[in-house]
């Protein structure tokens, strides 16, 4: 069963990915599995997410501060506080903070799935600044429904 919730600022179980803090805001168990909604902050100048597809996920970036390179099948878009990019199944997409104050995404997830273990994941696999292999990353994502997109895959 579901249970109504409030967050304040600040509040979610978060985890620690580099420079980044992703916090758990609403999970699928929050809401039977429907939707989901992280809160990302970069660090100045960090990479997010490289150009990756869901197979079974719509995923929704809104910007809420500073400035983000969103990418969108092959294009790269500058984007600011109050941009939102929109990502349906199969479609190559990533982020980046290249600028030089902190950013601020919400990333919603329908449906949600367990998609928060993806990120504890990451956590764990970038711990103390460790560097996992290919192997260990793609092992990662494909476990949670996460490609590399057919582009990087090419010959």
């Amino acid at each position: 069963m579901s249970l109504p919730l409030i967050l304040q600022p600040g509040e979610g179980r978060s985890v620690q990915i580099r420079t980044s803090t992703c916090t758990f805001k609403v999970t699928g168990k929050d809401t039977h599995n429907h939707f989901g909604l992280f809160e990302f902050v970069m660090a100045p100048e960090t990479d997010g997410a490289s150009p990756h597809i869901h197979k079974q996920l719509t995923e929704i970036f809104y910007v809420v501060e500073g400035h983000v390179e969103l990418v969108l099948n092959q294009e790269r878009i500058a984007a600011e506080a109050g941009a939102l990019m929109l990502v349906p199944e199969n479609t190559s997409h990533g982020f980046s903070n290249p600028g030089s104050v902190r950013a601020k995404l919400l990333i919603m997830f329908c449906p949600a799935d367990s998609r928060e273990q993806y990120f504890e994941g990451l956590a764990e696999l970038t711990k103390d600044g460790r560097q996992p292999s290919q192997e260990e990353l793609l092992d990662l994502m494909h476990r949670f429904d996460q490609y590399l997109p057919p582009e990087a895959t090419d010959g």
